[in-house]
């Protein structure tokens, strides 16, 4: 498998930099087991989390949320909001919390360019 190939394929991914390893400021595990991985996620304000990547899919459930949040690339480019994040945009009410179906997201970091916390709840699904 080429190193390009290595960086499409998750299994492959850096362990150093999984989310809880490389920016455990940011992401607490709540539970774990062989098919789940509950994290808090918080980002206050003005902060930015290490480099990371989360390698399974999973759904996000956003508590605290505004449009400030800024996808960061590993060359420090800010990157334009994901279709995940996008498409669960589009159908959210604005009222509730935030539910966002998430891909595997490779190497990035995320910028909290606001003045309030942000907060959710990621199920990450093992497999």
């Amino acid at each position: 498998m080429s190193e390009a190939d290595n960086n499409m394929d998750p299994a492959a991914w850096d362990p150093a930099y999984d989310a809880v390893s490389a920016a455990p400021k940011h992401h607490k595990v709540l539970f774990e087991n062989d098919k789940l991985r509950v994290l808090e996620v918080t980002l206050e304000p003005l902060d930015e989390e290490p480099l990371h990547h989360h390698r399974w899919p999973s759904v996000f459930v956003l508590d605290e949320l505004h449009d400030q949040v800024r996808d960061v690339s590993p060359e420090g480019v800010e990157l334009p909001p994901s279709r995940d994040v996008l498409r669960a945009i589009e159908a959210w009410d604005g009222q509730s919390s935030l539910v966002v179906h998430m891909a595997p997201q490779p190497l990035g970091r995320v910028l909290n360019k606001g003045d309030t916390n942000i907060h959710g709840i990621r199920i990450e699904i093992k497999g």
